[in-house]
């Protein structure tokens, strides 16, 4: 664990126990079940490494994408299902051998790289037919709170096409996105649902560790 602490920050740490220790509370007082404990902490792990460009964040990455593609299902969220199984998986497999081939030796951690206008220009028109394709796919397998469900989808996705890009700007996308699941798991909590309290703290901690994502990668990441 020291080794594993060794370059983070005061704030970086403060932010991982803060977490750790809100999930599990959380869990615990709402009585919610174990793969949505591990869900949370694996998400909250995976952006914190992120934030700071550390490989083995793929790795855990990988791990989260499944375990809330179940959680997704066991919640009726069929769509996310599909294209969190189907789209987001294949592309952090991808991220994988990106940042590995495109590894700091010194830092332990990722270059950076610069996004061309040709792609933010299809990137752009990508998201405005993902949207409305999305919206209906959704709508088929019948997924609750369907255009939330659809936006948390394109802005997931653009965000992690943007990591796997090693773009700074996929911080920026996840900062939407992480606004968009309070509201779209804050739904169900609303409705009486408080075993889902986990994986709305998840959100809500991801937006200030996104934010300093954005901070950290503009200073640090090369």
């Amino acid at each position: 664990m020291k080794k594993f602490l060794k370059d983070w920050k005061s704030f970086e740490i403060a932010l991982l126990l803060i977490s750790v220790i809100a999930i599990c509370v959380s869990t615990i007082i709402c009585k919610s079940g174990i793969l949505t404990c591990v869900t949370s902490l694996a998400g909250v792990l995976c952006a914190l490494l992120q934030a700071k460009g550390k490989i083995i964040s793929q790795w855990i990455g990988l791990a989260e994408v499944m375990l809330y593609s179940i959680l997704s299902y066991q919640n009726n969220y069929y769509g996310e299902v599909i294209i969190y199984v189907l789209v987001v998986f294949p592309m952090y497999l991808y991220g994988v051998i990106s940042w590995i081939t495109h590894k700091n030796e010194e830092t332990d951690t990722v270059n950076s790289n610069q996004i061309a206008k040709q792609e933010w220009i299809m990137l752009s028109f990508g998201s405005i037919f993902g949207f409305v394709g999305l919206y209906y796919v959704l709508k088929y397998f019948d997924t609750s709170q369907l255009i939330v469900s659809s936006l948390s989808m394109v802005t997931s996705l653009l965000a992690t096409y943007l990591i796997v890009r090693r773009s700074k700007f996929s911080f920026l996308f996840y900062v939407a996105n992480d606004i968009i699941l309070v509201i779209l798991w804050g739904i169900p909590i609303l409705q009486g649902d408080f075993s889902l309290m986990p994986i709305l703290i998840e959100p809500v901690i991801l937006l200030i560790n996104d934010s300093y994502g954005w901070k950290n990668w503009n200073e640090n990441v090369i």
